[in-house]
């Protein structure tokens, strides 16, 4: 224990980060959480969420057939389920669940692909790189910063950060991203929420190109099925036109993808994007890096307990329901540690998103 404080004393007198003094305070914290059960998730909670993600399609699709304003609750119902689902597949696919190898934990993944369109194995290439480098890049031959996180790697789409601009520039693109680059960048604070509403379909279509590469016969198909039969389904049910219960099902993913897509970009957006060579390890890269937004019963259902974004990249396979139980423990620690422990409001998280939006547009 003195040697702990030995140690957190010279960062908190020099106001420098110390990397190996965060690590060992999170180290210990993790051991604290893990005797009080916070890694748990329990029976009931599991048949919970596989109620959840059964049923309330279920009454979204029973609420289309009955027409007028019964199918428009339905479609914002299913609209705000599509990031429940992401949610439930991101615990699962995090070993939350216990190891996502087991046969629970693969049924779950399995059901979350038909329900949700997403596919474990693009998920995972994607989000553990994610979590471990936040914004982090390296720098290449030509001295470009180069993105490793691919969440900030959308050229020609969206510019995440001015530090970024070269890259985007020099990145390989088909000749119609080259011609339409400049032009997404100039205005991509305009465009940015639009954008918002496509994520789903990007993801989606991600997860089926990685799994058919994979050759994951059985995820290609479910994430194929649930565009297949959702559409299928709406344009049966819905009292008019087919085209009408198509639009229906668009509108909910379109709603669905603008939630989820909200939630992401608060947490690293404006954030430090760094040479991950510079970094203090893991803990480092995390602290840097992710921001918080505020928690409520409301808020962390809202957002999957994601607004508690520090913690979950400090201990990703937490139960999300006891990351805002970290905060206080988690915020003390990185600050005797020389970090910075960034909270915005959901307001002024949006405001740094589009200011570092409009940094990247006018460099």
């Amino acid at each position: 224990m003195n040697d702990t404080i030995a140690t957190l004393g010279g960062s908190l007198e020099t106001g420098e980060p110390d990397g190996r003094a965060l690590a060992q305070r999170m180290a210990a914290l993790k051991n604290e959480a893990r005797e009080k059960g916070y890694f748990n998730v329990p029976l009931w909670e599991q048949a919970l969420r596989g109620v959840e993600l059964v049923g309330v399609p279920t009454l979204a699709f029973a609420l289309l057939a009955k027409g007028g304003l019964a199918a428009a609750a339905g479609a914002l119902l299913l609209g705000v389920h599509y990031p429940r689902t992401a949610y439930l597949g991101h615990d699962v696919a995090h070993n939350q669940w216990g190891p996502r190898e087991e046969p629970k934990a693969r049924v779950m993944l399995a059901a979350a692909a038909l329900f949700q369109g997403f596919g474990a194995s693009w998920w995972v290439e994607k989000h553990e790189l994610h979590h471990s480098f936040p914004n982090g890049c390296k720098t290449n031959a030509d001295g470009v910063l180069t993105p490793i996180d691919g969440d900030i790697d959308s050229a020609p789409w969206i510019v995440w950060d001015k530090l970024l601009v070269q890259h985007n520039d020099t990145a390989q693109m088909s000749g119609l991203s080259r011609f339409l680059a400049p032009f997404l960048r100039r205005f991509q604070v305009a465009l940015f929420f639009p954008l918002l509403m496509l994520a789903r379909f990007n993801w989606s279509w991600q997860s089926i190109a990685t799994a058919a590469r994979k050759e994951k016969t059985l995820e290609t198909a479910l994430c194929v099925a649930h565009w297949v039969l959702g559409l299928t389904l709406a344009g049966f049910l819905t009292p008019g036109a087919a085209w009408t219960g198509w639009a229906w099902f668009v509108f909910a993913q379109l709603l669905g993808g603008f939630i989820l897509a909200f939630v992401f970009v608060l947490n690293h957006t404006g954030m430090e994007v760094y040479d991950a060579a510079k970094a203090m390890g893991f803990y480092d890269r995390q602290a840097r890096s992710t921001r918080n937004t505020p928690t409520s019963t409301f808020l962390d259902w809202l957002t999957g307990g994601l607004n508690s974004q520090i913690e979950h990249h400090m201990f990703p396979t937490m139960a999300r329901r006891n990351l805002s139980k970290m905060r206080e423990a988690t915020r003390k620690a990185m600050q005797e540690c020389g970090y910075a422990y960034d909270e915005l409001n959901n307001r002024e998280a949006m405001r740094a998103v589009l200011t570092t939006l409009d940094e990247a547009a006018r460099a």
